[in-house]
Formats: C-alpha cells, structure tokens, sequence
C-alpha cells in the first residue's frame, strides 16, 4: 500500500480544547490563539529565526525585541481577529512547543469569499511536516468553519520550500504579480498559487452555497487590505 503523504482532516476542538484557544488539530501541529504568558516565547522564537526569515521576512530580519513585542501583541485577541485577519501560533502536537505563525488575510464578505495566507516557520523546524500540516488545518479551517472560497498565497519565487508546500496541497499556479511587495530594498515578484473550496479534499469543506448570508457577520475589509499576502504579518 503506497504512504499517505497528504494531511488528513484536521480535527475542530474539543470544549476543553476550545477553551484553551485551540481552533484546528492536526496530526503533527496544532493551531490555537495567542496567550499573554506565550510572549517571552515568542520573542525568543523570532529572535533566534531572524537570519532564518531574513530573505521572506525582512521587517523581522531587521527587527528588536521592541518591535518583536509589539508583533507578539498583534497576535493577541482581539488583535488577532480584526480587520479581516486571522493570526494563530502553530504548535507541535508531540510537546506543544511553538514553532512558527499562520495567518488568513484580507477576508472577504460574499460575493468573493477569498482570502490570503501566510505561514513562516521558525529556525531548526523546516524539515519534519509541521508547516504542511499547519497550512492544510487552515485551509480546513477557511474553507469549513468560515464559509470562503478561495485561498491564494504570494510567494518569492526563489522560496523552493514554500512553493513545494504548496503545490504538494493541490494549490494551482495563477501567475507573477511584479514588484508586489519591498524586501531588503527592492520591490519583489511573487508567485500566486490558489485553490478553491471545491478542489480542497474533493470540495468535502465547501460551504458556499448560500454563504452570502452567514459571511454578513464576518469582518469587513480595511482599506488597501487587498495588497497581497505580508507573510503572517
């Protein structure tokens, strides 16, 4: 029997696990919101990732403890959740430690129902299927407990890790958008791949039929929200 290499389901949380802010299971990482005592953690975590996150993430490249501080209160609900964006911790499930960021972006209300992701993973984790399991739980996330229904992500054309990660979850190729967003000085072109509700696990999570009604209650853009993808700001 061949290996399964795709993510399966990821799980919604129990009460308990509601309680303590986890959002999404699953099976090697786990999504959940910030807490107050995660910030010492958190600072650490950027502190040690930035020549790690130097070539996709130049603000944190060039950034402080400060301005790290300022970042981890970003994260914090209701911070976390407003102007149509959603930021959550990536956990390991095997000891709970934090390993990086993921982020919806730029939610829309119907007729468009899209959005943006982002995701980065701290210095020593690329390399054991954490990430990969955490952007598929929020794409399961996006598409069955928010109704949307459609995901793009913006990447740097050189990120050859983040472009695999994407295509191995069925994301499609739309295109190059230039000079989309500055790193180290110069405007860079990204690479845009997206996949749809009725692709994602054979459009099992689609919910949007009749969508338009339950997005009304979901928050509204910010204004030039549409820019593009600022990898979990």
């Amino acid at each position: 029997m061949a290996t399964r290499t795709f993510p399966a389901l990821s799980t919604k949380p129990s009460a308990r696990e509601r309680a303590a802010g986890i959002v999404r299971v699953g099976e090697r990482a786990l999504l959940r919101f910030a807490r107050d005592e995660d910030g010492a953690a958190f600072i650490d975590m950027l502190s040690r990732s930035r020549e790690h996150l130097a070539p996709w993430m130049p603000r944190t490249a060039r950034g402080s403890e400060p301005s790290f501080g300022r970042r981890f209160a970003r994260m914090l609900q209701p911070d976390c959740a407003s102007g149509g964006r959603l930021r959550l911790l990536v956990c390991a499930r095997d000891d709970g430690r934090m390993v990086g960021v993921a982020s919806l972006g730029s939610m829309s209300e119907w007729p468009s129902l899209d959005c943006h992701i982002g995701y980065w993973l701290a210095a020593g984790e690329p390399g054991k299927g954490l990430m990969r399991d955490a952007v598929a739980s929020l794409v399961d996330h996006a598409f069955e407990d928010r109704g949307l229904h459609r995901i793009a992500a913006n990447i740097i054309p050189h990120n050859n890790r983040s472009i695999a990660l994407v295509r191995a979850l069925g994301f499609t190729r739309e295109g190059m958008l230039r000079g989309l967003i500055e790193i180290d000085g110069a405007w860079r072109d990204h690479e845009c791949w997206s996949i749809l509700s009725t692709e994602w696990r054979s459009g099992a999570l689609d919910r949007t039929d009749g969508a338009g009604a339950r997005r009304q209650k979901a928050p509204r853009r910010t204004q030039g929200a549409r820019r593009g993808d600022r990898s979990a700001d």
